[in-house]
């Protein structure tokens, strides 16, 4: 039990968090609309939200004993406070484009089929121009990273395209593709196999001259060379960049959905940005974020725990 107990002057920001939680609840279910414009939703699932919260902050504060964890609940309550005030005073004057904090979470309770299929939508997408970018571009800059002329042919290329954002091709992938799915695939390959292709060529160059030479005493080819000592002596660093590599997919993401596909997140958010539904909008973004979050958390989970011999 003595894990759980906190430093005694983390009590107070602890106490602080915790008062703004419940003032939350408080201003939700007790305080009525003070205006009568204003459209009353189904706090349910706005409570649920406020709840998980806390319950992740207080695990992640007993866990971590981080004051950070106490300053980000105090602010992310505070906020809510401050918003639902707001709208319930009526301070906040156009409330179609600013929704109140109920009805926005309770979007997810009107539709969450919807939301799930274009979830699956979109991580679909994510996976297959990920999966292919990353798998080729290291194995062609592993090849351009060991032979100079490969190198000295692509590695210039490669510096022109990079340059250029990878939505600016859609125009023209969408008159090769022969769907607006493959066309959304190959922007978030062009947002990641170059990046990918580049990071493999600098790492092939860094390797250790003497591990080289060690290998080629004890009469190793070129494709044992490659795939027996280059790439296992490279993959660490392939792993650490798969973090960042999924950050530049995530830029490309929703942009590649709004090409003309009628599922995805950012289908989801297109969509309803054109009815005028911008609780819906501000739903598709929340729900992006927690997305790449959770993803983002989940790879660096495993990033140190299959390479924590560098830590």
């Amino acid at each position: 039990m003595k894990k759980w107990l906190l430093d005694p002057k983390m009590y107070i920001e602890f106490g602080i968090a915790t008062l703004l939680y419940v003032a939350n609840i408080v201003l939700t279910l007790l305080f009525p609309y003070f205006t009568e414009h204003k459209a009353y939703y189904d706090s349910t699932a706005y409570i649920v939200v406020l709840t998980a919260a806390y319950l992740l902050y207080v695990i992640t504060v007993h866990i971590s004993r981080k004051k950070s964890a106490s300053d980000i609940a105090v602010l992310t309550y505070a906020f809510f406070a401050l918003w639902e005030v707001s709208y319930k005073t009526g301070l906040v004057k156009n409330d179609l484009l600013i929704p109140s904090p109920e009805g926005l979470f309770h979007v997810f309770v009107e539709k969450p089929a919807e939301i799930g299929s274009d979830i699956l939508g979109s991580l679909s997408l994510l996976f297959w121009g990920f999966l292919l970018a990353i798998v080729l571009g290291t194995m062609l800059g592993l090849l351009a990273g060991w032979i100079q002329r490969i190198r000295e042919v692509l590695l210039p290329l490669s510096n022109v395209i990079t340059l250029i954002p990878p939505l600016m091709f859609s125009a023209y992938l969408i008159m090769i593709f022969s769907t607006f799915r493959q066309a959304a695939i190959a922007v978030i390959f062009f947002a990641v196999f170059w990046p990918t292709f580049q990071g493999m060529v600098v790492r092939v160059g860094q390797i250790d001259k003497s591990i080289i030479e060690a290998a080629r005493t004890m009469g190793v080819g070129t494709v044992g060379m490659l795939f027996k000592v280059i790439f296992p002596y490279c993959l660490p660093g392939i792993i650490k960049s798969i973090s960042k590599s999924l950050r530049g997919a995530f830029m490309c993401l929703s942009g590649a959905e709004m090409l003309g596909m009628n599922l995805g997140i950012g289908y989801f958010i297109e969509k309803y940005k054109s009815f005028a539904d911008y609780r819906c909008v501000l739903a598709g973004i929340i729900t992006v974020g927690v997305i790449t979050t959770v993803i983002d958390l989940v790879v660096n989970r495993i990033e140190k725990t299959v390479i924590k011999w560098e830590g």
